[in-house]
């Protein structure tokens, strides 16, 4: 393993560019603003490289169970640049119910090959993408939430909370992503408070979280992945049940879920809030629930398309699947909805369910 690591943090402090949309509808308020644009010029969403050894093995051999616990892991091995005792009054790992979705097709854009499509659902927030070449494992982008380690909302670089400190921990908290062989996944709330605890002996223990950026780093394919995740222990953070998204570029696509402490996992194209498990023994939700509306919503895409689906009718499944137009309140919305396009190492993002501007990230450049 090398020891050297070299730095890349590309954050901006971002001002307002344009008026966001309504979450029901996802149509843009100023019609000047459409089109490929900039990352960093949209509003509250940050960028993250890092090139490196970023530790990963010695978290692994730590055996670290609970998020709070990995953060402070963290800040620790970051106290020689940063003051840990104010660190430690703004981070603290929360949780909130989330509802998300995946689809996975074959891609009958230009590029060909696979595509893969995921909405991030939860309370308007600061979103983070994150960049990654580790010495020993391969390339990916991932994306995250930084509201889930920083106490206070809507976070921005600052003194005591700077975007390379924030952007370090946010490595090990992924929630979506796909590396340079095309591997992609994403986490999503299965639908119970069924925590995930095993104990195997003669495992290493590791969190959801951890597990995703672990995948990243060294599965090439789903089996691989499934052959990984084997490996550990599965502690599911925050206490309620968690399942994976996972698809490659031989056309497996599956949900993994964890059911009485047991891996369980199933052939699937479409993934969102609820248990896919045949006879698991898992009640499902009803059909009115949104769970149901936005997997049938986004399976009636893919059917309609024969499962051959160009980025644009990944994009509108998506945003027929956002969360907005169930939540007129504004509790909820779309946070990022991410394009994966692995023959073209390219993720497209469309932010806060404008799906008239979107953003480019492509594996394999630097800035």
């Amino acid at each position: 393993m090398k020891t050297t690591k070299k730095f890349t943090a590309a954050f901006a402090a971002l001002a307002l560019v344009f008026a966001l949309g309504s979450c029901a509808n996802g149509t843009n308020n100023d019609e000047n603003q459409t089109g490929k644009v900039e990352l960093e010029s949209i509003e509250r969403v940050y960028s993250y490289e890092y090139e490196g050894d970023y530790g990963l093995d010695a978290i692994i051999e730590a055996d670290i169970t609970d998020p709070q616990e990995l953060i402070n892991y963290l800040v620790y091995k970051l106290q020689a640049s940063y003051g840990t005792k104010e660190v430690e009054k703004s981070l603290s790992v929360k949780a909130i119910r989330a509802g998300c979705c995946s689809i996975t097709a074959n891609n009958a854009g230009n590029a060909g090959g696979k595509i893969y499509g995921r909405n991030y659902d939860y309370p308007d927030d600061t979103a983070m993408v994150i960049h990654t070449r580790p010495d020993n494992g391969y390339e990916s982008v991932s994306t995250a939430y930084p509201h889930f380690i920083v106490e206070t909302p809507n976070w921005e670089p600052s003194t005591n909370l700077p975007k390379e400190l924030i952007g370090y921990c946010l490595i090990y908290a992924p929630l979506d992503g796909m590396n340079e062989k095309g591997f992609y996944i994403s986490i999503l709330e299965a639908g119970d408070t069924e925590k995930t605890v095993q104990t195997s002996k003669g495992k290493h223990d590791i969190q959801t979280t951890v597990a995703v950026r672990y995948l990243l780093d060294k599965a090439d394919s789903v089996d691989k992945a499934l052959e990984l995740l084997k490996t550990f222990n599965m502690h599911s953070v925050f206490g309620i049940a968690y399942h994976f998204a996972m698809a490659d570029t031989t056309g497996k696509s599956v949900v993994v879920e964890y059911i009485n402490n047991e891996m369980k996992v199933t052939d699937t194209k479409v993934v969102t809030n609820h248990y896919l498990t045949p006879d698991s023994g898992k009640l499902t939700p009803d059909a009115s629930k949104n769970t149901i509306l936005r997997y049938n919503s986004a399976f009636g895409a893919g059917e309609a398309a024969n499962w051959e689906m160009t980025p644009e009718q990944i994009r509108d499944a998506l945003q027929a699947a956002s969360s907005g137009q169930y939540h007129p309140d504004g509790s909820y919305i779309t946070i990022w909805s991410a394009v994966y396009e692995p023959n073209a190492k390219k993720i497209t993002y469309y932010f806060r369910e404008n799906y008239n501007k979107y953003a480019e990230i492509n594996l394999g450049s630097k800035k």
